[in-house]
């Protein structure tokens, strides 16, 4: 009898009202991968104080150390970015310090899976608005990347993410700028699926925040997890392992 048991275990800590991570994960991912979330308040409409989000990642990784996961990913995009590469480097330690556990963070993800795909100058696609794109901007520059053009969608992401479709097309009108390749930003979105039509239509590779974290997950994993064959719509990334 086969055992429902993964041979690999990712705990994720997300925001409490994201409802698109973990169908991502669980439905792209190693299918012995096991994604074990537990969620917090990551601040937005400043219903969690700045000073309040560390303990909260804490408290959280250590409810998934309790489940005896791996290897811990911290999606949070926006409330690390706004920390900077310093203090999000500081959550990441005193995660692994109060646990044991290996961690990383969704937007240290972007950026590996950014120098992987040797994308310098970026292409930010955001859902949200200038604010936003000011604040991707300043992080991706203070670790050496350079913003070559950025577009908001103003879409509201939280009532309900703009589909895959709406992403293709502000890609197609956007991409065209002069850069290396796109970063479409943001944990609650719909754009997974947008990856690869994007690339095929501009020829340049696409990051995501979902995508860049499941990918770190599973480079991390590599020797629990063993063969696997990504599907398509993960895109180019997928295909550096």
């Amino acid at each position: 009898m086969t055992s429902i048991l993964p041979t690999a275990r990712l705990g994720v800590i997300v925001s409490s009202g994201n409802r698109t991570v973990e169908p991502y994960f669980n439905i792209f991912g190693p299918s012995n991968l096991g994604i074990y979330a537990t969620r917090m308040r990551m601040g937005s409409g400043g219903r969690n104080k700045a000073e309040d989000i560390v303990s909260d990642a804490l408290h959280g990784a250590e409810l998934l150390a309790d489940a005896g996961v791996d290897v811990i990913d911290l999606q949070g995009t926006g409330i690390m970015m706004e920390r900077g590469p310093d203090g999000e480097a500081a959550v990441v330690k005193a995660i692994t310090d109060a646990t044991g556990i290996p961690a990383f963070t969704a937007t240290q993800a972007v950026v590996e899976a950014l120098n992987v795909l040797d994308i310098r100058r970026v292409i930010v696609i955001n859902p949200a608005d200038e604010k936003a794109i000011a604040r991707e901007t300043a992080y991706l520059e203070a670790v050496g990347l350079t913003v070559s053009h950025a577009v908001g969608m103003n879409s509201s992401e939280v009532v309900v993410p703009a589909p895959p479709e709406d992403w293709v097309a502000v890609a197609k009108k956007h991409g065209t700028a002069n850069g290396d390749g796109l970063f479409l930003s943001g944990s609650f979105t719909a754009m997974l699926e947008a990856v690869a039509p994007i690339e095929a239509a501009l020829g340049k590779p696409v990051v995501t925040s979902v995508q860049a974290a499941l990918w770190a997950g599973v480079m991390r994993l590599s020797d629990k997890i063993g063969d696997y064959a990504p599907p398509p719509e993960l895109g180019r990334l997928f295909q550096t392992a």
